[in-house]
């Protein structure tokens, strides 16, 4: 199974009855070629915004084959759609890739189990009363690594903003001593922080793990 994504910037100056257009015109895809499997899309998120990448529409259908891809690639339902394109297309990108994996429904109790498994990795507890490991707070939103610090007898030390995250904001990259390293309890562990450009301050939805 091949999963075929694309996402697509409109022009600043595009009207927005020729958008209208492009999407009634795109929605027709599916019904038309038989190689299509579960085609989806959707206007970007605007805000709150999770994710990077300056597009403002995506499209996703699964292709059973390599084969089929071809077909569908050059199928006049999928070619139809060049002439929609010029009075709006700014920048496209597309993505394929072979479907290899698909993960099992949610299970309750293993989530909590896990959960469990991940709190004693990111907070090992050493066996000398005087001595601590700094635990693996990367990921992690300042409160969240202030409790995680003092839970082992260590401190927050110097904060530094670098760039904006990919993935989210105000959240921990790098840390000196780094995770995992013996120190004295008292230490003071500094941190590099991502910028609040993206999606806001973080939120805190965990009740079996850090």
């Amino acid at each position: 199974m091949i999963r075929h994504v694309v996402m697509i910037k409109f022009k600043a100056d595009a009207k927005q009855e020729h958008i209208d257009t492009f999407i009634e015109e795109v929605k027709k895809l599916p019904h038309l070629n038989k190689e299509i499997r579960d085609y989806s899309h959707g206007l970007c998120v605007k805000e709150p915004r999770f994710h990077s990448g300056d597009f403002d529409f995506a499209n996703c259908c699964d292709i059973d084959s390599y084969e089929a891809m071809e077909r569908y690639m050059s199928h006049w339902a999928h070619l139809r759609m060049t002439p929609f394109l010029p009075d709006i297309l700014e920048n496209m990108i597309s993505f394929d890739w072979e479907v290899d994996y698909f993960g099992p429904a949610f299970d309750e109790a293993a989530a909590k189990e896990e959960a469990e498994k991940e709190k004693a990795r990111v907070l090992v507890q050493h066996s000398d009363s005087k001595l601590a490991y700094v635990p693996e707070i990367r990921g992690k939103g300042i409160e969240q690594a202030k409790a995680m610090l003092a839970e082992v007898g260590l401190e927050l030390g110097e904060v530094d903003e670098v760039i904006g995250s990919v993935w989210a904001p105000d959240r921990i990259m790098m840390t000196e001593p780094a995770p995992g390293t013996e120190v004295p309890k008292g230490t003071q562990v500094a941190i590099s922080i991502t910028g609040d450009w993206l999606c806001g301050p973080e939120t805190v939805d965990q009740a079996t793990a850090w």
